[in-house]
């Protein structure tokens, strides 16, 4: 390396050892020898359609499972210098720990760090000695009121190793005229942001110039750097793919507020808000059982929004459609110039220069984050997929004819069953009363209050009555091991009423089976399973009642049913 090379690296070099060593063992990865590019094409395109039949590809899963394993490979990679660098640390850990760091005073930390840490990667005596320096009071208060350019001088001569080159260098008033002049220019934006787009070849050649300006030429820095002739190095070769990293990050981190694909759905998700807004602003009918013109209101109004919202599903997947192939195109070439140069240095293996291999983390870093991009790219395809689900669901509910839900009731004379065994005719139950529930998970008979009485008396209403039991054919024979005859009961219910089963569905009256398994209340108010022998039509009434319960259900003649 030349002296000038020296002299423009000299100003962060030594400070970014210090920082960059702890970190690079702390979180130590290495790039995978794997093409990332092709990844994308893996991801399944986003629907052009909603319909039924459209299903998640089974590609998602499977690239999912790819991209897991990359993203592991990549952070359990190591090179024999990091694993290495990596148990030193591991074990200067444990040392700490068993000396009790951990409850030493910061006084008490330096000496420790200073007789046992020089063997840790990333170690620096030159550090410690002046974290050391800034805990005196006083050392704060002089070194606070330096300027920005005696701070630097003063950093550089305590990080730069005694009597070494690097030392006499900075110490040169040439360089620290230099160093003054350019730190000066630093503060200017217009100056700083021209900088940051510089090559490293313009940088090194205006570093080159603005030393010369200060009497700081090539003789004098060999004269500086004596006769020691240099090491020969090997070539620094990850600084293309360093650089081509640093802007694909600039590029991604500048993206955070949002994308193509984000942003339109974004405007699908504000339109939907405003649709559902404007619903829950309208009134809504009042539509209880059997009230069927209040009913149809509102399954109107429900279709009319629920239209509305199709509509812009099938307005917006188009838009997301474009929009996605827009986002996979630009995030390819975003990544493409890193994945060319990772792959010109054998992602890594061509480093050779220890300086250099510090960087190998952020070139995994890298890799990573094409990673995150496909998995991202595949997460927008996938949401689309779900929309599809969202479009299904609205179009069976925004397709279902409209059925007036009728009253579900008994008539006047039913008997509810109360938990001290008596039972007692429903139009005499008021809410607050307690009344015989069912408990599905203990499968017990449980008390439960009522919430809610509702007196249906618009019209006639049709009644069936359900035969529950043996029939009196039966009478005189055991219809279980242990299980004596049970007169049958007879249960006078409108058609809809929900009869609740033991496999704890509900199902209408006019739709129980003979195979349904039924709950009855037996003996000791256990709940036995009986079923359905007979159904007939029995008239109507003119008043009927049904009761809500907490628990959902409650028994009506001995026979469990819901409280719909």
């Amino acid at each position: 390396m030349k002296i000038h090379r020296l002299a423009s690296l000299l100003m962060f070099l030594l400070a970014a050892l210090l920082v960059v060593l702890p970190f690079a063992v702390a979180f130590a990865q290495k790039p995978v020898k794997t093409d990332v590019l092709p990844y994308f094409d893996r991801i399944p395109a986003p629907p052009t359609a909603f319909g039924p039949t459209l299903k998640r590809p089974a590609a998602f899963a499977e690239l999912d499972k790819q991209l897991t394993q990359l993203a592991a490979g990549i952070g359990a990679g190591r090179t024999a210098e990091q694993t290495r660098d990596e148990q030193a640390q591991l074990n200067m850990g444990r040392q700490a720990q068993a000396a009790g760091v951990d409850k030493m005073s910061d006084q008490q930390k330096m000496p420790y760090m200073q007789q046992h840490g020089a063997g840790t990667p990333g170690y620096n005596a030159q550090a410690v000695q002046l974290a050391q320096q800034m805990q005196d009071p006083a050392f704060q208060a002089r070194f606070a009121k330096m300027s920005d350019s005696e701070k630097a001088q003063f950093m550089q001569a305590q990080m730069a190793p005694a009597g070494s080159t690097q030392q006499r260098m900075v110490a040169d008033p040439s360089f620290q005229a230099a160093q003054a002049d350019f730190m000066q220019q630093m503060k200017n934006p217009v100056f700083r942001a021209a900088w940051e787009k510089k090559s490293e070849a313009e940088q090194d050649a205006y570093m080159q110039q603005l030393m010369r300006k200060h009497g700081l030429d090539e003789a004098r820095m060999q004269a500086i750097g004596g006769n020691q002739r240099p090491t020969k190095l090997a070539p620094l070769v990850a600084t293309p793919a360093l650089e081509a990293n640093s802007k694909m990050m600039e590029a991604f981190n500048a993206e955070m507020s949002g994308n193509a694909f984000t942003r339109v759905q974004r405007q699908l998700q504000t339109e939907l808000e405003t649709v559902k807004r404007e619903e829950q602003a309208q009134p809504a009918a009042d539509a209880r059982e059997g009230q069927c013109a209040g009913q149809r209101k509102n399954y109107d109004q429900f279709r009319q929004f629920t239209k509305r919202r199709l509509d812009l599903y099938t307005k917006y997947l188009p838009q997301l459609g474009t929009a996605w192939t827009t986002q996979k195109t630009l995030v390819k070439n975003r990544v493409m110039p890193f994945q060319t140069e990772l792959a010109r240095i054998h992602y890594g293996d061509d480093i050779q220069r220890p300086e250099e291999k510090n960087f190998l983390s952020a070139l995994a870093g890298g890799q990573q984050l094409m990673v995150g991009q496909v998995q991202q790219l595949a997460s927008y395809s996938s949401a689309v997929y779900d929309l599809n689900q969202e479009y299904v669901d609205l179009k069976t509910a925004y397709d279902r004819p409209f059925k007036c839900e009728e009253a579900v009731c008994f008539p006047a004379y039913a008997r509810v069953a109360l938990p001290e065994g008596r039972e007692v005719h429903i139009s005499k139950v008021r809410p607050g009363d307690v009344v015989l529930g069912y408990d599905a998970l203990t499968g017990k008979a449980v008390p439960t209050r009522v919430v809610r009485l509702d007196i249906h008396d618009e019209q006639k209403y049709p009644l069936v009555q359900l035969t529950i039991g043996a029939p009196l054919v039966y009478a005189g024979l055991e219809t279980a091991p242990g299980r004596p005859y049970k007169p049958a009961t007879e249960l006078t219910v409108t058609p809809n009423h929900p009869v609740v089963t033991a496999e704890g569905q509900q199902l209408r009256a006019d739709e129980l089976r003979p195979s349904d398994n039924v709950l009855q209340l037996g003996s000791a108010a256990a709940v036995e399973t009986t079923h359905l022998t007979d159904r007939q039509d029995a008239g109507t009434a003119p008043i009927v009642y049904n009761l809500r319960t907490e628990t959902g259900n409650y028994f009506v003649g001995g026979v469990l049913v819901g409280s719909k």
